[in-house]
């Protein structure tokens, strides 16, 4: 493949690529022909979500240097083609690893090249290098070094999981057998049996000219690597990785390891990170960037005066009348979602004739921040609502005028408001609103106010505070909180009579009733511990029951939903009750006006 007519620019830029089926992102040099060119290889599962920002900033830092970047998805992970249980995943990585290597010599043109990977991303980056061979340059950050060890380590991270969700309420079905993962991602038997072999002491193969080491601490495994790399003439340096902790978090809290990448970037012979890193344009992709499914087709989109990215998907036999939807993040997850349950899903609906966009909001995953200082929280307080619209509108301009919001979480939260402020939506799906009105930063995946609504259930736990042998201060200050919450949602309703809706219980009917009067099939689901209940509870009642009233709006609580859709059972949940809210409510639904609902008035609205 020649490489293709580079574009000039005078800042670094970023491109979606496609190739083979897997979706990255190309990081170009400003006005330069670059020599070195690095393949970013990601850890697996969970860990790819916490490092993505990083990660992204890691790649425009060295094209900010001069270096060519590289960093994609593996198949069957992220956006790319194909699902975590085909078969030989580990295979099929090493593979995509080398491919990408070819991909990103032929568009650039670089001589030297390098792979730079994290935990099982920087095992598979030696595993492809001692494959490829002529490698100048491998950064190992955090190496797994034995397989067996790593499965090992996801056993015991799901282990914890379910020890944590282990409530009478929440029905967590058996994963598939013989599959071990952790946070919404599993290995399947025959890539598991590959894993369960991999011990990096044992390779035979020069990896590379020179080996850059990272690890938490001076751990024996490591140092042996490094003598191991040293005795096949490998300039091998081992740096110690003091951010990890930091590093590898929800993804609504990571935080980039800039020492780390500082001496990475000094490694590579370039300057560390500075204060005023040169602003990245985001560029479109050719137009025969395509993942082809069997039911579909999707392509990476650039939109909105190149802010935000998004991933398209198409059926291949539409549905006449039938509206498109508009995937949003979770929290800090990249579009993709936890579990990868947006890919999943929009996959899903390509089969039934359904198109989606699953966007990224400003700052976050793929698309361009607003600047380098906003929170998340600023993200979804001020701006994601806005940027909501923008994808909105684009799928309204590429032809489908009517549009469904579809939100986990913080998710939800902007689909709900993204409804009342669009005339386009005509739906929206809440997986576990965590609130209706945003009062505070409140995007974390596990609330302390679930916690503390099962210790309370429990008469050990109140024998423990009534002995003081647990400290009461942070209980006594969460269920002061919930008693003035309930205390102002009921007076709130008093009030409203003499005043309007300018109680905060008052703001949140209101904001239902302008669903219901816009005609907007709306589905409220929460899982049965969820924190978003108790909101739900003490503006309409237990389980929502007060919104009964209303004929658009509909809520369930289904047993074997988690929080952040962890579990095989709460995705296959969501996505058939997801289905059955499409058919049965948008696209065969009546749009009827209700004359009273909540006890006011509702206005005829005309239908859309």
């Amino acid at each position: 493949m020649a490489p293709r007519q580079h574009v000039v620019t005078t800042s670094p830029t970023m491109t979606p690529v496609i190739f083979d089926g897997c979706f990255g992102w190309l990081h170009r040099p400003a006005d330069r022909q670059p020599e070195l060119g690095i393949v970013l290889c990601n850890p697996f599962g969970y860990e790819a979500l916490c490092i993505y920002r990083g990660w992204r900033e890691l790649a425009e830092a060295l094209a900010a240097r001069g270096i060519a970047v590289l960093r994609f998805d593996y198949p069957g992970t992220g956006d790319s083609s194909g699902k975590e249980c085909d078969s030989q995943r580990l295979r099929a990585w090493l593979d995509s690893i080398k491919m990408a290597t070819a991909r990103l010599r032929a568009e650039t043109g670089v001589t030297r090249l390098g792979l730079c990977g994290l935990r099982l991303g920087a095992t598979l980056a030696a595993l492809a290098a001692e494959e490829l061979g002529g490698v100048d340059s491998l950064v190992m950050l955090m190496p797994v070094i034995s397989g067996r060890n790593y499965i090992r380590e996801l056993v015991l991270q799901h282990q914890s999981w379910l020890h944590a969700q282990q409530v009478p309420e929440l029905k967590l079905d058996a994963e598939p057998l013989h599959t071990v993962g952790a946070h919404g991602f599993r290995l399947y038997p025959d890539t598991l049996e590959m894993l369960h072999s991999v011990d990096l002491e044992r390779g035979t193969q020069r990896l590379a000219r020179r080996v850059l080491l990272h690890d938490l601490n001076e751990s024996t495994r490591v140092k042996r690597l490094a003598a191991h790399y040293q005795t096949q003439d490998a300039q091998t340096d081992v740096k110690w990785f003091g951010e990890y902790a930091k590093f590898l978090l929800d993804p609504s809290y990571s935080q980039t390891p800039v020492k780390a990448f500082d001496n990475v970037l000094e490694w590579f012979g370039v300057a560390g990170v500075t204060r005023n890193e040169p602003a990245v344009e985001m560029l479109a992709s050719a137009s025969n960037a395509v993942i082809e499914f069997a039911d579909g087709r999707e392509t990476p989109v650039v939109f909105d005066g190149n802010r935000y990215a998004g991933v398209f998907c198409q059926p291949l036999r539409a549905l006449e009348g039938a509206p498109a939807v508009l995937f949003v993040n979770t929290g800090g997850v990249h579009r993709i979602g936890d579990g990868r349950f947006t890919v999943l899903m929009a996959r899903r609906l390509a089969a039934q004739g359904i198109a989606s966009l699953r966007m990224d909001l400003s700052g976050l995953g793929d698309s361009l921040r607003r600047n380098d200082t906003l929170s998340l929280n600023a993200v979804y307080a001020r701006f994601a609502v806005a940027d909501a619209r923008a994808g909105v509108d684009w799928l309204a301009a590429a032809g489908y005028p009517k549009i469904v919001m579809f939100g986990v979480c913080s998710g939800a939260y902007v689909s709900l408001h993204t409804a009342l402020t669009h005339s386009a939506v005509v739906g929206c799906a809440a997986v576990n609103l965590p609130f209706f009105i945003w009062d505070r930063a409140r995007t974390r995946h596990v609330a302390p106010s679930v916690v503390y609504r099962q210790a309370m259930r429990n008469p050990r736990k109140w024998l423990r505070l009534l002995t003081g042998r647990v400290k009461g201060r942070a209980i006594t200050a969460e269920l002061t909180r919930r008693l003035v919450a309930r205390m102002a949602a009921r007076a709130g309703t008093a009030l409203e009579q003499l005043i309007g809706h300018h109680t905060p219980g008052g703001a949140v009917r209101k904001l239902m009733i302008e669903l219901e009067r816009r005609g907007v099939h709306t589905s409220l689901m929460y899982g049965p511990i969820d924190e978003g209940l108790e909101e739900l509870e003490i503006h309409f009642g237990p389980n929502g029951s007060r919104l009964k009233n209303l004929a658009h709006v509909a809520t369930t609580v289904v047993d074997t939903v988690d929080h952040a859709l962890f579990s095989c059972a709460a995705r296959d949940a969501v996505m058939a009750r997801f289905e059955a809210f499409l058919r049965e409510r948008v696209l065969n639904g009546r749009r009827e006006t209700v004359a009273t609902n909540l006890g006011l008035c509702v206005a005829p609205t005309q239908q859309r």
